[in-house]
């Protein structure tokens, strides 16, 4: 077992110097967030409006105390009686909520522009999300064969970050999203090692027992399976392969959840018995006639409005960062995405491209509608170039509200809405302010459940019952 650890880490080793040599050396990323070395054992907000993600609604007035990782009580403001060995929080003048939680997010990549490569920094990836406020975070796709390492990592405490649930390596076609991209993108002496971390290809019903299989002893939390062809011209897996995939995975209690782009991929997903479409159907507009078709599925959609937003604008502009990037993301990074070089958009992406700026409001109205019609919506910015880890979720929850849904509903779309669907709980251990439950917080000032930016005004971010140290890029 340690000649194969020591083999693999040598491998990775060996892959990350060739990446190097191609990209230039990357300069260290900002350290944003750290534990406190002796934080109090019991923390209390005196006198703070709560976000009662349940009842959805903002309540005035009330005092939350914490014990160790556990929230033990709520109650009336001044009602709650201070502990000896408290930090007392004053409150006033803002609002708590839930820990954020990113149901598409990506460790093990980078966000600067794809003309600009740097290696990608997981445990980076991971201070930038905690300082932003997200918790909790669901990584569809992992592709650095240290994804259930990773996780564990995090959940021992030895590694700093959110909570993590991953899928690992995605499945697909031959030939099928993502490796259409990477044969095409990646050279090829990068690829031969990316390549068996990153998918699993698939192309009949046989090759499907050991492919879940080798997933389910992987330890992974779900399997992810691409539906959609990205571009158009990639092969599409066949509903049979499809629907064999996620039998096998609920078979050995394993969701499955698809990657879309179109309605006939996300009926194709739902009639195979998918537990959650990731992206939504983006690439056209759904006929009104076939709205209460796709909710009668009871499927969740994480709708990614951000990803294609962000591809959508490229070329189209100078990129206006948000707060929040400015203060997680070194200024020359930035800047990179209003300089692109002639060849900085390869041919195989013009086209999508295209498809997107013509599409943008359909996809937004999409989200807005299937919603209103009764859809559990999850928010999840799909982390990328462009898309940043931990501010990209609260880019979502703006055009989550610019595509039509309430401020309080994008807010459960990041906090309760996705801790039911992860634990498969109606009262899940987290995402919700109550007592027992998991202490991931985020006090922000204002109230966002009237105006949405305020949930980037963040003031404090608690994770796991401890007030973290944050410190901005150049802070």
């Amino acid at each position: 077992m340690n000649k194969q650890r020591h083999l693999h880490r040598g491998c990775a080793a060996l892959a990350v110097a060739l990446l190097a040599l191609s990209a230039g050396c990357s300069e260290p990323r900002p350290q944003l967030v750290s534990r406190p070395v002796d934080p109090p054992p019991v923390l209390l907000f005196r006198n703070v409006a709560v976000v009662d993600v349940v009842a959805g609604k903002r309540v005035a007035d009330r005092d939350v105390l914490i014990r160790g990782e556990t929230i033990e009580a709520v109650g009336v403001a001044d009602t709650i009686d201070v502990p000896a060995d408290a930090r007392v929080i004053n409150g006033a003048g803002a609002t708590l909520l839930p820990g954020l939680v990113d149901s598409h997010g990506h460790l093990a990549g980078d966000s600067a522009p794809q003309w600009k490569a740097r290696l990608p920094d997981p445990p980076a990836n991971l201070r930038a999300y905690l300082y932003c406020g997200v918790t909790t975070l669901l990584d569809p796709a992992d592709f650095s064969g240290e994804a259930t390492e990773r996780r564990d990592a995090l959940a021992s405490g030895e590694l700093l970050g959110p909570t993590v649930f991953t899928a690992g390596p995605m499945v697909t076609t031959p030939g099928g999203h993502p490796v259409f991209l990477m044969d095409r993108l990646v050279p090829w002496w990068l690829r031969w090692y990316v390549k068996p971390r990153a998918v699993r290809e698939v192309g009949s019903v046989d090759q499907v027992a050991p492919v879940v299989g080798e997933l389910a002893d992987l330890g992974v939390d779900f399997v992810k399976v691409s539906v959609d062809s990205l571009p158009t011209e990639a092969p599409r897996i066949g509903n049979e392969v499809l629907g064999a995939i996620v039998a096998e995975g609920h078979r050995r209690g394993l969701r499955s959840i698809a990657h879309i782009g179109s309605l006939q991929d996300a009926v194709d997903a739902a009639e195979a018995g998918v537990d959650a479409w990731v992206h939504g159907v983006y690439k056209e507009h759904i006929p009104d006639a076939r709205i209460d078709e796709l909710v009668d599925y009871g499927i969740p959609m994480v709708a990614t409005t951000t990803v294609f937003e962000n591809y959508a604008l490229v070329s189209m502009g100078a990129r206006a960062a948000t707060p929040l990037e400015r203060e997680t993301v070194l200024p020359n990074v930035l800047a990179a995405f209003d300089d692109i070089p002639d060849d900085g958009i390869p041919d195989v992406f013009v086209d999508y491209l295209a498809m997107l700026r013509e599409r943008r409001q359909a996809w937004r109205e999409n989200v807005g509608r299937l919603q209103d019609a009764g859809m559990t919506i999850l928010a999840g910015s799909d982390t990328q170039s462009g898309v940043f880890p931990g501010a990209g979720l609260h880019r979502e929850l703006a055009l989550l509200v610019e595509s039509g849904m309430r401020p309080i509903d994008a807010l459960v779309a990041a906090t309760l809405a996705p801790a039911r669907f992860i634990e498969r709980d109606e009262n899940p251990s987290f995402g919700v302010i109550a007592p027992g439950k998991r202490a991931d917080l985020l006090l922000v000032d204002g109230d966002p459940t009237a105006d949405i930016e305020a949930v980037s005004s963040i003031r404090e971010v608690v994770h796991r019952g401890v007030v973290l140290e944050r410190t901005p890029v150049g802070g």
